[in-house]
């Protein structure tokens, strides 16, 4: 049977020594409440993997897991004057820890992909339900004439989608004079229009 050999006086001493010169949870919290950040920077080494841990157990990723960590000692900063017993520091940190990871799984429950929506049914177009509205335009335009037509077509209605400076070189103007030119152009047009609509 193997013997227990007794702790020699002198190692007792050290460890007694090693025990005091380490400091309880209750004592970092006092200094870090008066702004000892050489007590914060204790007690987060002391506990920081116990909180990513936790996070871990919870079913998160390491990435969440990691925010977590962060998000726990920020509301332990937010909460050190509300601390109820300084001793149960650790318990505290694992239940902010697990509130955290799942409030994030159920976020994630939550979500729904893209791939999951459903496609929006085509809607039913009837091509003749702006009969009216194109033929007045059309009839309008015609009236209209002139430089104003061809200016509103090459706008609106050209399928090569010409450029303003390509507009301007085909109707001999500068550039900056197609924006009056198309204002005016477009009032004359509703002009039209409205009067067709009155009579």
């Amino acid at each position: 049977m193997t013997s227990i050999s007794p702790v020699r006086p002198e190692r007792a001493g050290a460890v007694r020594a090693v025990q005091a010169a380490v400091p309880s949870d209750a004592e970092l919290l006092a200094r870090c409440r008066q702004r000892d950040a050489a007590a914060w920077s204790m007690l987060v080494t002391r506990y920081e993997r116990l909180v990513w841990s936790v996070a871990i157990r919870n079913g998160v990723s390491p990435e969440d897991a990691a925010d977590i960590t962060q998000t726990t000692f920020v509301t332990l900063i937010d909460s050190l004057h509300r601390l109820r017993d300084d001793q149960q520091l650790a318990s505290w940190l694992m239940t902010v820890a697990r509130r955290q990871a799942w409030r994030i799984r159920n976020l994630d429950r939550r979500k729904v992909s893209v791939e999951e929506v459903p496609e929006p049914a085509p809607a039913t177009h009837d091509p003749y339900a702006e009969w009216d509205s194109l033929t007045a335009l059309h009839d309008a335009l015609a009236v209209l004439g002139g430089t104003c037509r061809e200016l509103l077509h090459a706008l609106y209605f050209d399928p090569a989608e010409p450029s303003y400076a390509e507009i301007a070189e085909r109707f001999g103007r500068s550039i900056g004079g197609i924006g009056p030119l198309r204002g005016r152009c477009l009032q004359k047009l509703r002009d039209l229009l409205e009067e067709d609509q009155s009579s």
